[in-house]
């Protein structure tokens, strides 16, 4: 049961010998002779999800411009309706935006309305080599084509009370109820987890907790597989752990849920601990848990298979922009901004040689980057954005009570197969989400 514990001090400053390069790739485009700007008078529009990603897009927007004499503006939209906006404009093919920042999961469905970056990485000798496997392999290529260019990745990884729980987070979910049973006082305000399962962020819950009972929503030709007693199993336990955490988790998204485990009203916390929580634990300020927090990967089970965050930037094929918007791209993923954005930010970078460095390699973050070697991403489909959709309602209506368990499997089994009719996977695509 006992696991290597995990440092608290995610947000640590890198060591000053850290290398600075940008990689292959990265040399800017030069200034012509009487010093003008390459770019002057041209606009760039770039699209980021809101929050941490947006806001490491906006700190380099002054060094872009300085370099580029182009103006860049920074459009944001929550994870809840980027989707919709970015489709809306590939679709339509209206080129609003230069850059997109596309949630992996989303390759699919988006690559008919993308650039493919191989003439840039040639003509740069830019290559992406330089990024972990396993994140590449679900990240930004689609088909053999590079659409987008890893710029971030997360395996989900919980946030615990050390003082609570100091041999970390335990090796089963059976075992892991049991712990967060036992910390559980509601007279005091006291849970043993708090979780996001506002209805757009429970499809992902759900998903890590099937994977690592072993379960999948379906074999490597598509058959539905989700008529299973992993999906049984994973559906009783969220329904179980309702018991071990505030009354109000149903409408809760990572914010709240952070936001309990930093107040000290969680042992446990189960969300995206980059998108908040590790940049706020050490602060007084802004947390009660102070000197008394890790992270630790979730329960092994039968797999030890975690979900995983990626995203990459891309080129819509209607920008008008696009050499510009490729010295964009060069500048947000190389090393030097990768690594400021992780002492800024907490964005982990999904460069190898990121994970090498001293000051992170031999820390907590050893545990992290093992979690990348295994971390998977649902259906990257055009069909994947139904499920998850059907998903989140369907596991939300069963743990708020409105249908049982064999309900609950038939809706799961019925929309997925509904979800594949709508939009068949493309002749020769593999399912590799197992």
């Amino acid at each position: 049961m006992k696991k290597k514990m995990v440092s608290v001090l995610l947000c640590m400053s890198l060591a000053a010998g850290m290398l600075a390069g940008c990689g292959g790739g990265e040399e800017k485009k030069s200034s012509s002779a009487d010093g003008d700007k390459p770019y002057a008078g041209e606009k760039l529009t770039v699209l980021y999800m809101s929050g941490v990603y947006a806001d490491a897009a906006n700190s380099m927007v002054d060094e872009f411009e300085e370099q580029t004499g182009a103006a860049v503006e920074v459009v944001d939209f929550p994870y809840a309706t980027l989707h919709e906006k970015a489709l809306l404009d590939l679709t339509s093919g209206t080129g609003s935006y230069d850059v997109i920042d596309v949630a992996s999961q989303w390759d699919g469905e988006f690559a008919p309305y993308m650039t493919d970056l191989q003439e840039f990485m040639d003509k740069d000798d830019y290559s992406t080599d330089v990024f972990i496997e396993k994140v590449l392999e679900n990240c930004g290529v689609w088909q053999g084509v590079t659409t987008g260019i890893p710029n971030a990745c997360t395996p989900q990884l919980f946030a615990y009370r050390t003082d609570l729980l100091p041999e970390g987070i335990p090796d089963t979910w059976e075992e892991y109820r049991e712990v967060a049973k036992s910390l559980t006082n509601k007279e005091e305000g006291m849970y043993g987890i708090s979780v996001s399962a506002t209805t757009g962020q429970l499809g992902g819950t759900f998903d890590y907790v099937l994977w690592s009972m072993g379960g999948a929503w379906a074999d490597e030709d598509w058959n539905v597989t989700i008529d299973s007693d992993a999906t049984r199993e994973a559906l009783k336990h969220l329904k179980e752990i309702q018991d071990y955490a505030d009354p109000s988790i149903l409408s809760w998204g990572t914010e709240e849920s952070i936001k309990a485990f930093l107040d000290g009203n969680a042992a446990i916390c189960e969300t995206w601990p980059t998108l908040g929580l590790t940049q706020a634990a050490d602060d007084e300020s802004q947390s009660k848990v102070v000197g008394k927090w890790a992270l630790d990967v979730i329960p092994h089970d039968e797999t030890g298979t975690t979900l995983l965050s990626a995203w990459d930037v891309s080129i819509p094929a209607a920008s008008k922009n696009q050499e510009l918007a490729w010295e964009w791209i060069k500048m947000y993923t190389s090393e030097e901004k990768q690594n400021q954005f992780y002492e800024e930010y907490g964005i982990l970078s999904p460069r190898e040689a990121f994970w090498e460095q001293d000051g992170i390699k031999g820390t907590y973050m050893d545990t992290v980057r093992e979690a990348l070697d295994t971390a998977n991403m649902w259906w990257r489909i055009p069909a994947s954005t139904e499920v998850d959709t059907m998903l989140n309602t369907v596991v939300s209506q069963y743990m708020s009570g409105q249908i049982e368990l064999e309900e609950a499997v038939s809706k799961m089994e019925e929309g997925m197969e509904a979800a594949l009719k709508n939009a068949p996977p493309e002749e020769g695509t593999k399912n590799y989400n197992l």
